[in-house]
C-alpha cells in the first residue's frame, strides 16, 4: 500500500494555528503572573521567572527575524 502523500501547505496552516494557540495561551498565562502594581508581593522568584520568560521569548524573536 503506497503512503499518502504529504501536501505542505495543509501542515504549514495547521503549524500556524498551533502558534497562534500557543502564542494566545501565553498572553492568558503572561496576565495571570502577578501584577507589578497587584496585591501580591513581588519576589525574586517572580523577577527570576519573568526574565526567563523574555529570554525565551527574545529567542523566539531572534529565531523569526533571522
Amino acid at each position: 500500500m503506497a503512503k499518502p502523500k504529504l501536501e505542505a501547505q495543509p501542515a504549514y496552516e495547521s503549524a500556524h494555528m498551533v502558534a497562534t494557540d500557543l502564542l494566545a495561551h501565553i498572553g492568558e498565562l503572561l496576565q495571570d503572573m502577578p501584577a507589578p502594581d497587584g496585591e501580591v508581593t513581588i519576589n525574586w522568584g517572580h523577577v527570576g521567572s519573568l526574565a526567563e520568560v523574555n529570554g525565551k521569548l527574545a529567542e523566539i524573536i531572534a529565531f523569526l527575524t533571522r
